[in-house]
């Protein structure tokens, strides 16, 4: 059976050919996301300020809610700091030589002309304590900083600066800029290239005073003892440290303590391959299938004549299977070195915006290739099995009979299983007409893509029905061209469906997965311009404003009150059917003031006069799916990992503009890694001089170096700028998903004109030119784009609506038209192309030698 298997193959190399494309594709697509999954579990960037500390104690990023016997684990986006006084607990642990608590805080050179100065490689540079300096490998120059008002300063930020030990600087720090003496210079002298991170160092109690907090320190760097080894000194720190909430590392998981953007970017990239991998196995099944489905349709007559001549299912079964094995196996194993070079340039793309560092690098394992290889298989065999069950379903006299023509029906389970989806999918989209929680918008958004999985596998029925309705306006325009459209297109509705059906999925999966963002950040944008009452937006370029700006701006002439608002990620937990349910919010944090005169969150319900370090404010959205109300208490689970229960002080409906969670800023400051706020909302008094207000707001630069004063739409636009963010981030992940829908669409598309060689020369024997062959098909291919477009862009139409109810309250999606005009566009062309070059090859042949050609 297998030299049979292998001589079909070789024999028919151009009928494989289709099956080979659909499972190279597969295996890019897994392997690219394979090594983003792998890449968010490896450390990204080397170690390099910890270089010399072969044990970092960080804080735990991650917490767990137990509820009875079941728990549920969710990482931390923010660095986590470590309780200061577990220094001293490391610090007398057996062979531990001396434990450091390092101190991590913003803080910036400011050259003469009030600009900011960064270090090599445009790097930002970072505050710290003096005595972390033994942590890495730095030769040092000058003297140590003993005294406040004195600092060393890494090479890389003197000499951008140009000044040496003995020159005076300034330094923006968490508070106003401040004259420093440079005392002396350290150069980086180890590996990973240019100091990712440069540090400034200042004694440990001025250090002390800018962290702002005495009760944390941000690491604790541990140097072993003479002879101690590296493993066994991890083993007593983790010991001695049992019970608390710390994470002790060694080897490259020290860079995630030391860099904590790094152990973001890690997370993001886990959390995109768990969102779009099971999407991306599903599509890759469901392609693979399909094509593998058209592919055995095509030889339908040959697998009849075998089953008349003697062949048993048992050995049809085999010997699709065989043939699938062959294919899948080269196609997999080949696609393996491009997916891993699709991700690379993914990497890139994903740093151009920020989703991950620059310097990050990926890991590129043979694990994602080898799960890459594994899943093209199974579903190359998966699908091959349903194929052939359906092949040998039929009794051979009637296979035979029925391979002469097109065989319009679906099978039952097929059409079951659709039918099915579709409604579950739909039942789905309609949630959030009942629910008002993110329940429901998620799965409204889940149902959009079954229900658009459930058309493509009853894509045949559908093409039939459209191809009725637009019959009578193709005959009508385009004569007898358009009846012999018409006629080929009823008369070969499944082949057709095959071609049709993944540009429905190419559109519908495209409007559901780029229009549910972009909905969100449009209502976002107007929810964040609607709710500033504010007249000005302060910002700064630096890691952000002092806490004392606020206060120091509401004294200037012209002020009336300003306010400081900082934006964090945090959780909130409750219990559903006797498990823990945990969701992400953007929460932000207000400093106290007359925010009424600042702000406008359309309150609701309560009041924002009650907020303070034990109360909390929410959005209608979060309120609705905590199932809280003014009065009752949530459970939050605060940056740092701690968990805290406020009582809910008032509810609010623009939540998307400013965040789900609106706290106090002390518990903000006190439960992150920020030390300073985001901006800073500014009302100028009534009748007030508004230019004296702007140029006493754009003075404030020489004491906060890096200052931008923005009008009233300062928070919408930088609510659009991260939305804008946001949504290429999602896109970008999503553009090898539509590469490979591409992929599908043009080789189905393909598969299906070139199968049609010899009705071409038929059609050309009987009359026909050439020209009019070519013009049959152009119409042919109109109604193909005009189907798919249709249908493609209806389904989601539900879905989209009942997500936007959700999430914005209005049953109007936001749907940019040049995207969606775009999509539209590079679908048809794709399909246009895919069709009409195979048809002008074809043409190329005599229609007496074409005609002789076998399938």
């Amino acid at each position: 059976m297998f030299r049979l298997v292998v001589q079909t193959v070789k024999e028919r190399r151009a009928g494989f050919v289709g099956a080979f494309v659909a499972l190279f594709g597969a295996s890019v697509l897994i392997t690219a996301f394979g090594v983003i999954l792998q890449s968010g579990i490896g450390s990204g960037v080397p170690v390099q300020r910890y270089a010399g500390a072969p044990v970092v104690v960080g804080g735990e990023r991650s917490f767990t809610v137990h509820e009875g016997k079941k728990s549920k684990t969710k990482a931390l986006t923010d660095a986590v700091g470590v309780p200061a006084d577990l220094v001293g607990t490391v610090a007398r642990t057996e062979g531990v030589g001396r434990a450091v608590g390092v101190l991590d805080f913003p803080a910036q050179l400011v050259d003469g002309k009030g600009e900011l100065v960064r270090g090599a490689g445009d790097r930002r540079s970072i505050g710290t304590n003096w005595g972390g300096v033994g942590l890495g490998p730095f030769e040092r120059s000058g003297q140590e900083p003993r005294r406040a008002g004195e600092v060393v300063l890494e090479k890389s930020v003197a000499d951008r600066a140009g000044v040496k030990a003995g020159d005076s600087v300034r330094i923006a720090s968490t508070r106003a800029a401040s004259p420093y003496k440079v005392v002396g210079i350290v150069t980086y002298t180890g590996g990973g290239g240019a100091l990712r991170i440069p540090p400034v160092f200042f004694t440990d109690d001025e250090a002390r005073l800018l962290f702002g907090r005495t009760d944390q320190v941000s690491a604790i760097g541990v140097l072993a003892a003479k002879g101690t080894d590296t493993g066994r000194l991890a083993d007593r720190v983790g010991a001695a440290l049992k019970g608390t909430r710390t994470d002790v590392r060694t080897g490259d998981g020290r860079s995630s303590v030391e860099n904590p953007d790094v152990a973001t970017a890690r997370g993001s990239l886990r959390e995109l391959a768990g969102a779009l991998g099971g999407i991306v196995i599903l599509i890759t099944m469901v392609v693979v299938g399909s094509t593998l489905a058209l592919g055995v349709h095509q030889r339908r007559r040959e697998l009849a004549l075998l089953r008349v001549v003697g062949a048993t299912p048992k050995q049809i079964h085999k010997m699709i299977s065989g043939e699938t094995l062959v294919v899948s196996l080269v196609a997999s194993v080949l696609g393996c070195i491009p997916g891993a070079a699709a991700a690379e340039v993914l990497r890139g793309a994903l740093s151009v915006i920020g989703v991950v560092p620059e310097d990050f690098e990926f890991s590129y394992g043979p694990l994602p290739m080898v799960a890459a290889v594994v899943i093209g298989v199974i579903a190359a065999q998966v699908a091959a099995f349903a194929v052939a069950r359906r092949v040998v379903s039929v009794r051979p006299v009637e296979a035979l009979s029925a391979a002469r023509t097109e065989q319009p029906g679906l099978g039952r389970a097929r059409v079951l299983f659709g039918v099915l989806l579709f409604v579950l999918g739909l039942g789905a989209a309609l949630l959030p007409l009942f629910f008002g929680s993110v329940f429901a918008a998620a799965g409204a958004a889940s149902g959009g893509l079954v229900m658009v999985i459930a058309i493509l596998m009853l894509a045949p029925p559908v093409v039939a029905r459209a191809t009725r309705l637009l019959a009578a306006p193709f005959q009508w325009w385009f004569g007898r061209l358009g009846r012999l459209a018409v006629a080929n297109t009823r008369a070969n509705a499944r082949r057709l469906a095959a071609g049709i059906g993944p540009l429905i999925l190419a559109i519908g999966f495209a409007s559901v997965q780029l229009f549910i963002p972009t909905t969100t950040a449009g209502a976002a944008e107007e929810q964040a311009r609607a709710g500033v009452v504010a007249d000005y937006t302060v910002t700064s370029e630096a890691d952000g404003l002092p806490v004392d700006a606020p206060r120091f701006i509401e004294g200037l002439d012209g002020v009336e009150s300003a306010a400081g608002t900082v934006r964090i990620d945090l959780f909130a937990s409750i219990r559903m059917l006797d498990s823990p349910e945990i969701f992400k919010y953007q929460a932000q944090g207000l400093s106290p003031g007359r925010l009424d005169r600042l702000v406008d969150l359309d309150v609701t319900e309560g009041g924002l006069d009650g907020l303070s370090a034990d109360t909390v404010a929410l959005s209608s959205a979060a309120a609705g799916t905590l199932g809280a109300g003014v009065g009752d208490t949530v459970r939050l689970h605060l940056p740092d990992g701690q968990t805290m229960e406020p009582r809910v002080v008032a509810v609010y409906r623009r939540g998307l503009g400013f965040g789900d969670v609106t706290l106090s800023y002390q518990t903000v400051l006190q439960h992150s890694s920020r030390r300073m706020y985001d901006s800073v909302l500014v009302r100028a008094e009534a009748g007030a001089d508004r230019q004296r207000v702007i140029d006493e707001l754009t003075g404030l630069n020489d004491r906060y170096p890096g200052v931008l004063v923005r009008g009233k739409g300062g928070l919408s636009a930088a609510q659009q700028r991260t939305a804008t963010v946001g949504l290429v981030g999602n896109a970008l992940p999503l553009v090898l998903v539509f590469g490979y829908i591409a992929v599908a669409v043009a080789n189905t598309l393909v598969m299906t004109t070139l199968s049609r060689t010899r009705e071409f020369a038929l059609l050309r024997l009987v009359g026909a030119t050439p020209d009019q062959v070519m013009r049959m098909m152009r119409t042919e291919t109109l109604m193909v784009i005009l189907i798919a477009v249709v249908v493609g862009s209806a389904v989601p139409v539900l879905p989209l609506m009942t997500v936007s109810l959700g999430l914005t309250g209005s049953l109007v999606p936001h749907i940019p038209p040049l995207l969606y005009l775009a999509i539209v566009a590079a679908t048809a062309a794709l399909a246009a192309a895919a069709v009409l070059v195979p048809t002008g090859l074809a043409l190329r042949a005599r229609p007496v030698e074409a005609i002789g050609l076998r399938e």
